[in-house]
C-alpha cells in the first residue's frame, strides 16, 4: 500500500493543511516526502498522523483489502463474459473512484477502466483512457505490464487500427514477462482474429486453437463458443468443410441453449457461408431466413443478411420477389449507388442469363471493381469466367480469372 497517498487522500478529505497534520508529529518537510511516497514512515508517526485525523489504521487496512479484492473480481467477470456482475461492480469502483485513485490500486483501477469502456465499445472513452494509462506506465509493476499489453492490443483491433495491432502484436511476441494466465487465453483469440482480418487463415487457426485449448482448460465456456465459432470460420476459408461444420454445429446448439442471442445469430450468419460454399444453398437460405427473423429491420446487420439471401437465392432459383421488393425499397430511401448496382443485377438474373451476364460485363463488373467491392467484383468475376469458357470464349475467360486470383492473393 502507498501509506503516504492514503494519508494525503484522508488530510485532504479532511480539510487540513500539511503544517496542521504534522504539527507536533514531524516536520512539514517530513510529511511531504510521506505524502509522495519518497519516505515510509515509522509505525509511531504513521499512527499519530491518523489518529489525528480519526482513522483507525486497521480498519483501512480492511478497507483496502475489500477494494483490492473488487477489483479483482471485476476483471474476471470481465475475462469470463459476466457482462451484469461486471456492471454492477463498476458502478461500485467508480463510485469510489477518489479513494482507488488515491491507493496503489490506481494502476489496475484505470486498466480495468480501459477494459470496460471496451466492452461498451464506447471508444472516445477508451481512447480518453489511452491518455491516462500512457502517464501511467513508468509506474506499472510486471503483471500490470502483462495485462496493458493485451488490452492496448485489444483496443487496437476494436479500433480497427490494424496496421498498429500488428506492430503492437510484435512488441507482444518480444515481450520478456509473462502475459498473466487469466489474460492468455483472450491474447490468443485476439489474435486470431487479427491474422483473419488480414486474410493469414493458417496462423489464425493456430492461435484459435490455442485459445480453445485455453478456455476449455480455464471451464471459461462462454469465451470458449467465440473461440470455437472463430475457428469454425478460419476453418471454412481454408476449406477444412467437416472440422467447420462440426463447431458450427456445437456453437449453434450450445449459444442457443444459454441465450447467448448475439453469437447465435454470428454462427447462423457464418454457418451459411460455409453451406454456400458447399453448394447447399438451399439449406444457407433456410438459416439466413432464421436469422432475419431475429434482426431489426433498417440495421446494416439486416441489409447485410438482405443481400446475402438474394445472393443465395439467386444460387438455388429460390423466388425472391418478396426480398428484392424490400432491398429496393432501401436503395431508394439511401441513393445508394452500391444497392442500385445489386438490385439491377438480381432483376437480371430473374429475366434471363444471358442479360444478366450482359449486365455483370458492362455495369456491375467496372463498377464493383473501380470503387473497391473485392469481395463482390471477385465473385461476378468468376461468373463471367465460368460463361465464357462454356462458350469457348478463352481471351475472356482468361481476364476474367486472372482478376479472380489476382485479387485473391493480394486479399491473403
Amino acid at each position: 500500500m502507498y501509506v503516504g497517498s492514503i494519508v494525503k487522500y484522508f488530510r485532504m478529505k479532511n480539510n487540513m493543511t500539511q503544517g496542521e497534520l504534522a504539527e507536533g508529529i514531524c516536520s512539514v518537510s517530513h510529511l511531504s516526502k510521506i505524502e509522495s511516497n519518497k519516505y515510509e514512515p515509522h509505525t509511531e508517526t504513521m499512527n499519530e498522523l491518523f489518529k489525528r485525523m480519526n482513522v483507525e489504521w486497521a480498519k483501512e487496512v480492511q478497507t483496502y483489502t475489500l477494494w483490492k479484492e473488487k477489483l479483482e473480481n471485476f476483471i474476471r467477470h470481465s475475462i469470463y463474459y459476466n457482462w451484469k456482475a461486471m456492471e454492477n461492480l463498476y458502478e461500485e469502483l467508480i463510485g469510489n473512484e477518489e479513494y482507488l485513485q488515491s491507493t496503489d490500486l490506481l494502476n489496475r483501477y484505470e486498466l480495468y477502466t480501459l477494459r470496460y469502456n471496451l466492452y461498451k465499445r464506447d471508444m472516445p472513452k477508451a481512447t480518453q483512457q489511452m491518455t491516462v494509462l500512457n502517464k501511467l506506465e513508468a509506474t506499472f509493476d510486471d503483471y500490470e505490464k502483462g495485462i496493458s499489453k493485451v488490452l492496448y492490443f485489444m483496443y487496437d483491433i476494436f479500433s480497427q487500427k490494424y496496421e498498429q495491432a500488428e506492430r503492437r502484436l510484435q512488441q507482444i511476441e518480444a515481450y520478456r514477462e509473462r502475459i498473466p494466465f487469466l489474460f492468455e487465453g483472450e491474447l490468443y483469440y485476439q489474435k486470431a482474429y487479427l491474422l483473419h482480418t488480414r486474410a493469414q487463415y493458417g496462423r489464425s487457426s493456430y492461435f484459435a486453437e490455442l485459445a480453445v485449448e485455453h478456455f476449455q482448460k480455464d471451464c471459461n465456456y462462454i469465451r470458449l463458443l467465440h473461440a470455437q465459432l472463430l475457428l469454425a470460420i478460419t476453418y471454412t476459408n481454408r476449406d477444412l468443410i467437416l472440422q467447420a461444420e462440426e463447431l458450427f454445429k456445437i456453437v449453434l446448439r450450445n449459444s442457443k441453449m444459454m441465450e447467448l442471442d448475439e453469437l447465435y445469430q454470428g454462427a447462423l450468419y457464418n454457418y451459411s457461408e460455409l453451406q454456400n460454399r458447399r453448394g447447399l444453398h438451399e439449406s444457407a437460405f433456410e438459416l439466413l431466413m432464421e436469422l432475419r427473423a431475429l434482426i431489426v429491420q433498417g440495421t446494416d446487420y439486416y441489409q447485410a443478411i438482405l443481400i446475402h439471401l438474394l445472393h443465395t437465392a439467386v444460387e438455388e432459383d429460390i423466388d425472391t420477389e418478396e426480398l428484392l421488393k424490400e432491398l429496393e425499397v432501401i436503395a431508394a430511401r439511401k441513393n445508394d449507388a452500391y444497392l442500385s448496382i445489386l438490385t439491377t443485377y438480381f432483376r437480371k438474373a430473374q429475366i434471363s442469363q444471358q442479360e444478366l451476364f450482359d449486365y455483370c460485363e458492362e455495369i456491375a463488373f467496372p463498377f464493383l471493381s473501380k470503387h473497391g467491392y473485392i469481395k463482390e467484383a471477385r465473385s461476378t468475376a468468376w461468373k463471367l469466367a465460368n460463361y465464357y469458357r462454356s462458350i469457348g470464349d478463352e481471351e475472356k475467360m482468361e481476364k476474367y480469372s486472372l482478376y479472380y486470383y489476382v485479387k485473391g492473393d493480394e486479399e491473403t
